[in-house]
């Protein structure tokens, strides 16, 4: 069954064909603008999980047919991976009786709509559950019963604060994947549009450019982001980066492109006590150290280049990790053939060992909860020594992630609202130091979704270290013309 009422009342887009019901099907409406069925097809989804009238292979082949939206690419959106409980599917179907109440179906309206209804509430953490998540910050992949024994706790305590930790706080185990291993490269293109050229405009022929991860651009700023994978570096790169100045030249008064050389991710629980945030010591005074500690760099996942023993089924697993790096490899290999992979939980398991082995995969905890509501991202261009400055005073705030380029290094942090002045004060700091070129900032977001990388893949060949795309494919010229 179609989502919505009817598809003949939506002749210019036909929802996605899965066939399931819900018990709430009558409160989906019919719509002809595809950008907006595309979250009403999102809804249903997820309410049908919750409800258990569709099943989560059902659910995966239908978040399939989401990514053939030109949507998905500007707004990422997986109702598979959103934590099932009462409150979000009661806001889901709260949400769906206003629309349908006072007949808001514009697109920003419907996509509301379903980003709210995901927004995190806070709840107060217990002793035992800030334990096991202080832990899991540190050794994200630790074994139960491995964390039961260092914090002195039964693993069954251990299983059940890692579970509300997850369901109640919006912890997240992640991982970070070193795609140049594949020979693949990633690149972020930061602009700002040029005064008469519409972001709408923009927006659509990025999203169907056929290597955009992702997009990001809010109304409260100029600057927006995307971030691009660009196979067979040695080859395709110059042509990438030949059509990206072509096309500047039209449509963006600035355009700054980072290759991306290494990346990581940081969480500082140490600084929450008593259900609040301390300052990091940087707010009260920024860079003012005159001597870099060394020892206060983080870990990074260096980009080491091409892997000639690592294939496609690598890649695969390890795309799977970076949703979830705790997945036994069960989950995983069940996951790897709702998408048309099969590959045992045995081969699985070896892959995850190698990965770790080479030091090409990088675990790490997102924390949503917890009161961290205000989100930055900020491009620094800068030279090498201040990047290595800039790291090893980020990675004292409370959650930060950082990608690093031969440019600079670009930042996401989330810090408390009550401290949200501070921190951006400490970035602004920057562009009055000597070795600082510029400091970009996008206010109030998170680091967006993006498009997985196994499904950008998906009509790539790979042989021998090398993809099947030629140069003329990745010019960026075909989507938007100079």
């Amino acid at each position: 069954m179609p989502v919505g009422k009817s598809s003949q009342d939506t002749p210019s887009h036909r929802s996605i064909s899965i066939d399931f019901e819900t018990p709430y099907d009558d409160l989906f409406p019919s719509v002809n603008d595809p950008s907006v069925q595309f979250y009403l097809d999102a809804m249903r989804i997820y309410l049908g999980i919750c409800t258990g009238s569709v099943s989560m292979e059902d659910a995966v082949k239908a978040v399939d047919q989401l990514k053939a939206n030109p949507e998905y690419v500007a707004y990422p959106t997986n109702p598979t991976i959103v934590p099932i409980n009462n409150v979000f599917k009661n806001k889901v179907l709260a949400n769906l009786k206003t629309l349908s109440k006072f007949n808001l179906l514009t697109k920003d309206s419907v996509r509301s709509a379903y980003t709210f209804a995901f927004l995190t509430e806070e709840v107060p953490i217990t002793k035992t559950d800030l334990d096991v998540l202080s832990f899991l910050t540190i050794d994200p992949t630790s074994s139960l019963v491995k964390a039961a024994e260092i914090l002195q706790m039964a693993p069954r305590t251990v299983a059940r604060a890692l579970d509300r930790i997850r369901e109640r706080h919006f912890v997240r185990f992640s991982a970070l994947l070193d795609y140049s291993a594949f020979n693949i490269q990633s690149v972020m293109l930061f602009f700002t549009l040029k005064e008469d050229i519409e972001w709408a405009e923009v927006e659509q022929g990025l999203s169907e450019y056929a290597f955009t991860k992702s997009l990001l651009k809010t109304t409260m700023t100029d600057l927006g982001y995307a971030t691009f994978m660009i196979p067979n570096r040695e080859r395709n790169v110059p042509a990438f980066h030949e059509s990206v100045r072509q096309v500047s030249k039209t449509y963006f008064d600035y355009a700054s492109l980072h290759y991306q050389t290494g990346s990581g991710a940081k969480s500082n629980i140490a600084l929450f006590a008593d259900s609040r945030w301390s300052p990091a010591q940087a707010v009260a005074s920024p860079f003012e150290d005159a001597e870099l500690d060394i020892a206060g760099l983080p870990l990074i996942l260096l980009c080491k280049g091409l892997q000639n023993d690592f294939g496609q089924t690598d890649l695969a697993v390890g795309t799977q990790l970076q949703l979830d790096v705790r997945a036994p490899p069960s989950k995983i290999s069940k996951s790897l053939s709702a998408r048309g992979w099969e590959i045992d939980p045995r081969r699985v398991s070896q892959v995850i060992h190698k990965l770790d082995d080479r030091a090409l995969i990088q675990p790490y905890a997102t924390i949503q909860g917890l009161g961290l509501s205000t989100n930055f991202c900020f491009e620094i261009v800068c030279t090498e020594s201040w990047r290595d400055r800039i790291l090893s005073t980020i990675v004292t705030f409370p959650w930060t992630m950082y990608y690093l380029s031969a440019r600079g290094i670009v930042v996401w942090t989330s810090v408390p609202a009550y401290h949200q002045v501070e921190y951006y004060q400490v970035f602004r700091a920057l562009q009055q130091m000597s070795g600082v070129e510029t400091v970009q900032p996008i206010m109030t977001i998170s680091q967006s979704g993006s498009r997985s990388t196994i499904d950008l893949i998906g009509n790539w060949v790979y042989e021998d270290g090398v993809w099947s795309v030629r140069p003329e494919e990745v010019d960026l010229r075909q989507c938007l013309p100079p």
